[in-house]
């Protein structure tokens, strides 16, 4: 009996420790900052682009996984941070003032992308999905940092900024053999062996047609996201997918897409 009594701990005493826990916790996310009032204008100011999740104080569930994930996937970019602001409509009501500053309504998460103008911030789009890919389309499409879809390859994107802007027909040509050369050479097992041939095919596609760049790539995004709707091996669906980002490379280096024409993949 004693013993047990030794070992009682009053349930108001365990609620606080549980209390404790979380929130020593539950703003620890791998590749991200957490920011406040205090030290919001100081830390963006000090990166070319911050892109920013406001969320409630706790935040859980897919859509901070995937801002989590993609924050960890770039964490190699000096010029790019991954920050958190987590707001209380309760208590000391924390970053209420941030959420009035930047008109953030109450259907959290809010994402929004910060340069060194802070006041005017470009908003990820209410009618896409947060996820990992959509993340990375939108900070692709909204800066000059190298932000690739799986499936890419900077070298090849590189390409795709030439090809779209010469008007040599033998300069195009000219980069095409030169992807295919270099896929030639990859092993069989290269992961981006494929992505060589995708890029390579599309080039080729686009310098035979008589439309405009942006149209054939869409005509051929069109085809593609139909055939997804069908039944597919997932290997196959997932092979679609990377050829779609490619495509992405192309539209974005081609039209300058502003954050509300973006799409999710």
């Amino acid at each position: 009996m004693h013993a047990m009594l030794r070992n009682w701990v009053p349930l108001p005493a365990l609620v606080l420790v549980f209390l404790f826990s979380v929130e020593c916790t539950a703003w620890t996310a791998r590749g991200c900052v957490d920011l406040d009032s205090s030290t919001f204008d100081k830390v963006v100011k000090k990166f070319r682009y911050t892109l920013v999740k406001f969320d409630t104080a706790f935040p859980y569930g897919d859509k901070h996984e995937a801002f989590t994930s993609l924050a960890q996937q770039v964490a190699g970019s000096d010029e790019l941070l991954f920050a958190l602001v987590g707001i209380k409509d309760y208590g000391e009501k924390d970053n209420t003032d941030l959420e009035r500053r930047f008109s953030i309504p109450k259907e959290y998460p809010v994402v929004k992308l910060f340069s060194h103008n802070i006041d005017k911030p470009i908003d990820f789009p209410t009618s896409e999905e947060i996820s990992a890919d959509s993340l990375r389309l939108f900070l692709k499409r909204n800066t000059d940092l190298y932000i690739g879809l799986p499936g890419c390859v900077q070298k090849l994107d590189d390409f795709v900024h030439v090809f779209l802007h010469s008007s040599d027909n033998v300069e195009k040509q000219s980069i095409i053999d030169q992807i295919e050369t270099l896929g030639k050479a990859l092993d069989e097992t290269d992961q981006f062996k494929t992505s060589y041939q995708t890029y390579a095919a599309l080039m080729r596609k686009i310098l035979h047609a008589n439309k405009p760049p942006t149209v054939v790539v869409q005509d051929e995004m069109d085809r593609i996201a139909k055939i997804l709707q069908g039944k597919l091996s997932d290997s196959k669906r997932h092979d679609l997918k990377l050829r779609i980002n490619i495509m992405q490379s192309f539209l974005s280096e081609s039209t300058p897409i502003t954050s509300a024409h973006s799409s999710e993949l």
